[in-house]
C-alpha cells in the first residue's frame, strides 16, 4: 500500500519536494476519543481502521504517546500551547481557555507564513477563543450530533486546501464520531457483527446516568448490552477511518500529498469500566490517556516505531522544528521529537517525566505521572459510583443543583483522597496498586508533582474565563465579577467588556 500512496503524490504540480525544507503543507488531524489500544496498528483485534494502519505502516509511531488531560479543552489547549493545564494560568478546568499573553501553535505558524485553517465538529471548543487564533474556521456541529459529521468535515477541509494550495498551509481538524452516543450507521455495525443488537443502551441517558443499577444488573465485559456499546464506539473508529481515507484522496487529487506532513492523534480515551467508570473525563488511568500518535511524512520520515513515552505537549516543539521556524518565546513542557542527523530528521525523543491533569471541579481532580515504566495517580477529589451517577442524572440542571449532595471540591493541590501507583509494563491493566511496596518510586513521582506545583501560576478565576465565553455570563456570575471589582454594577455591554480587558491587564492576565 506504500507504493499506492506514492503513486497519489507523484501527481504533485508543486514540483520535487526537497527532503531538507520544511513541508508546505502541515495537517493535524485529532479524532476525538479515541484510546490508542482500539487500532490494529496498537494491537486491537478488531478491524477498526484498516486506512490508519496502511498511515501508521509508513509513519513515525509513537507507542506510547499521552495526552495531557481526560477533557477536550484542557487537552487540547495543552497541545496547542506545548505546556501543562497548570502551567498555563487559563489552562484548567472546565472552562479553561485561551492565554491572551502567549502565542499558541497556529500564530507561531502563522508568522512563518502558513495559512492557517480549523473545521471541528466537536461543540466542546465551540466557547474557547482558539478558533480566533486562526485565519478561518467552521464549526460543523453545534451538538453531539447522532448522524455523524465526519464526512462533510473532509469535505469542507479539502475545499480550504484546494483555495490555498499554492500557499503554505496549516490545517486543524478536530473529528468527533468515537465520541458519545456511539451511533454508527448499520453499515459500519455490520462490520462487526451480523445483526444489529436489538436492545442498545443510550450511553448518556442509560449508562451514563444509571451506572450503579447497571452494574448490580451484570453490565460489563461479556455482557450483551456492554458488548453492544463497545462495538458502537469501535463502528465510529471505522467510520472516522474512511473519512480520513477520503481527505487523504482528496490531497491526492489536490497533488499537495507528497509536500505535507500528517499528524494523526486523539486528545484522550474513553473507559470501559476498566477502572470503574465509563466514557471520560472521570480519571486518568491508561485508557483514557494513552493516544495515537502518528507522524506521517514519507519523503522526510522514515516509518519507525517509537517506544519511549512522549507527551501532546511534544507537538508544538516539534512542529516547529519541522517547519523550520523559532522555537515558541514561552517556556514549554514539551520537547521536540525529531533532530537532526546526517543531513535527515530523526525521532530522538527525551526520556521524562509525562504529568496529565484533569481539573474539573464538578468530577474529579485528579494528576497523573508517568515515568519510566510507572504511572502514578494522585487526586484530592476521588467521587464514588453514587456520586458520579447523581452527577450523571443532574447534567440538565443547574451547577448548584448539580452539585448539591455532593461533597465540594478541595484545592486542586489538597489533600489526596486516593492515591495510586501501578507498573505498566509489568501490570499493563493497572490493577495492582503497588504504592505502598515501592517507597522509593512514589518519593520519586510525588517530588515530580511536588516540582511541577512550585512553578505552577495561580489559575485565573471561572467567573474570570466564563466572561469570554459570548452569551454566557448568568447572573450569579455578573454578581461575582462586580463582587470582585472586574465589572462595574449595570455597566452596559461594551462598558463591560472594556472594564473586563482594563481589569485583567491590570490583574496580568493580558
Amino acid at each position: 500500500m506504500m507504493a499506492v500512496i506514492f503513486v497519489f503524490a507523484a501527481a504533485s504540480g508543486e514540483g520535487p519536494v526537497v527532503p531538507d525544507a520544511p513541508p508546505r503543507h502541515i495537517v493535524i488531524v485529532l479524532v476525538d476519543a479515541l484510546r490508542a489500544d482500539h487500532l490494529g496498528c496498537y494491537g486491537y483485534e478488531r478491524n477498526t481502521s484498516p486506512f490508519i494502519d496502511t498511515l501508521a505502516a509508513e509513519s513515525v509511531l509513537f507507542e506510547s504517546a499521552y495526552s495531557q488531560s481526560s477533557f477536550t479543552v484542557e487537552s487540547t489547549l495543552s497541545l496547542f500551547y506545548g505546556i501543562y493545564p497548570s502551567a498555563n494560568p487559563w489552562g484548567g478546568g472546565q472552562y479553561a481557555n485561551t492565554n491572551p499573553k502567549v502565542k499558541d501553535l497556529v500564530r507561531l505558524l502563522a508568522a512563518g507564513g502558513y495559512h492557517t485553517a480549523y473545521f471541528s465538529t466537536n461543540p466542546t471548543l465551540d466557547y474557547t477563543e482558539l478558533h480566533r487564533s486562526f485565519d478561518e474556521h467552521e464549526f460543523l456541529a453545534k451538538t453531539y450530533d447522532k448522524k455523524s459529521q465526519s464526512g462533510r468535515l473532509t469535505e469542507r477541509a479539502l475545499r480550504s486546501m484546494a483555495d490555498h494550495k499554492d500557499q503554505k498551509t496549516f490545517t486543524y481538524l478536530h473529528y468527533v464520531s468515537p465520541h458519545t452516543p456511539y451511533t454508527p450507521p448499520d453499515e459500519y455495525y455490520l462490520r462487526f457483527a451480523p445483526e444489529i443488537y436489538p436492545e442498545p443502551l443510550d450511553a448518556i441517558d442509560d449508562v451514563r446516568a444509571h451506572l450503579d443499577t447497571l452494574l448490580a444488573e451484570g453490565f460489563g465485559p461479556g455482557e450483551a448490552r456492554f458488548e453492544d456499546l463497545m462495538l458502537r464506539y469501535d463502528a465510529e473508529i471505522a467510520q472516522d477511518d474512511d473519512a480520513i481515507k477520503a481527505l487523504f484522496k482528496g490531497l491526492k487529487a489536490l497533488g499537495t500529498l507528497e509536500d505535507t506532513l500528517l499528524v494523526f492523534v486523539a486528545d484522550h480515551g474513553e473507559e470501559f469500566l476498566e477502572h470503574g467508570s465509563v466514557e471520560h473525563a472521570w480519571s486518568l488511568f491508561s485508557e483514557s490517556i494513552h493516544v495515537p500518535l502518528l507522524f506521517w511524512m514519507p519523503m522526510r520520515l522514515t516509518p519507525a516505531r517509537i517506544p519511549t513515552p512522549v507527551a501532546l505537549v511534544d507537538l508544538l516543539p516539534s512542529l516547529l522544528e519541522l517547519a523550520g521556524l523559532p522555537p515558541a518565546e514561552h517556556a514549554v513542557d514539551g520537547a521536540p521529537l525529531f533532530q537532526r542527523e546526517n543531513g535527515a530528521w530523526v525521532p530522538k525523543p527525551k526520556e521524562k517525566p509525562i504529568i496529565a491533569e484533569l481539573l474539573n471541579p464538578v468530577r474529579n481532580v485528579v494528576r497523573a505521572v508517568v515515568e519510566g515504566e510507572y504511572l502514578y495517580i494522585a487526586a484530592p477529589k476521588w467521587l464514588t459510583l453514587e456520586e458520579r451517577v447523581t452527577i450523571s442524572q443532574n447534567m440538565a440542571v443547574s451547577r448548584e443543583e448539580t452539585l448539591r449532595g455532593i461533597r465540594p471540591s478541595p484545592h486542586p493541590w489538597g489533600a489526596l483522597q486516593y492515591e495510586a501507583l501501578f507498573n505498566r509494563k509489568k501490570d499493563p491493566a493497572e490493577k495492582e496498586n503497588i504504592l505502598e511496596a515501592m517507597p522509593e518510586v512514589r518519593d520519586h513521582v510525588q517530588d515530580i508533582l511536588n516540582a511541577f506545583r512550585e512553578r505552577c501560576p495561580d489559575q485565573v478565576p471561572d467567573p474570570v474565563k466564563i466572561s469570554r465565553i459570548p452569551n454566557v455570563i448568568s447572573h450569579d456570575i455578573r454578581i461575582f465579577l462586580e463582587e470582585k471589582g472586574y465589572l462595574k454594577p449595570e455597566s452596559t455591554p461594551e462598558e463591560q467588556s472594556e472594564e473586563m480587558e482594563e481589569t485583567l491587564q491590570s490583574l496580568g492576565y493580558f
